[in-house]
């Protein structure tokens, strides 16, 4: 993000606690950084220690709110205990062993790494583990 570019404004955000897995490169970091300029508080969930590091320096050197959760998405706690319950779960979490090319070629358990990297992790590890029954 350009310091010269117009930010989306969603006042609502403000004073929130979001969680976004796989917050630490790409999509998920500028997601991070957005809710922080909007006045969220951030917990930035990553596997790479340092580049969780990068995006809560980024975040608090804008004046923004944040930690860093090198974790087990299900282990919410450190979170809350941080910041306060979680209150927005943005999931960008996601892998596998498929790689881009022909799906005839694709063998089968790479198929399921795939949807299980993805889809069963953000089911079984956030929805479930964030959300009151």
């Amino acid at each position: 993000m350009q310091a010269t570019e117009r930010l989306p404004v969603y006042p609502d955000l403000a004073g929130k606690v979001v969680v976004v897995t796989g917050g630490s490169g790409g999509i998920g970091a500028v997601t991070c950084r957005l809710f922080a300029a909007n006045g969220a508080r951030v917990a930035v969930n990553g596997r790479d220690q340092a580049r969780i590091q990068a995006v809560v320096d980024a975040i608090r050197a804008a004046g923004g709110q944040a930690v860093g959760v090198a974790a087990d998405c299900t282990d919410l706690a450190a979170v809350e205990q941080q910041l306060g319950p979680a209150e927005v779960l943005a999931a960008f979490v996601g892998g596998g062993r498929a790689r881009p090319g022909s799906v005839v070629q694709v063998p089968v358990e790479d198929w399921h790494s795939t949807v299980d990297g993805t889809l069963t992790a953000t089911f079984l590890r956030l929805s479930r583990a964030s959300c009151p029954a």
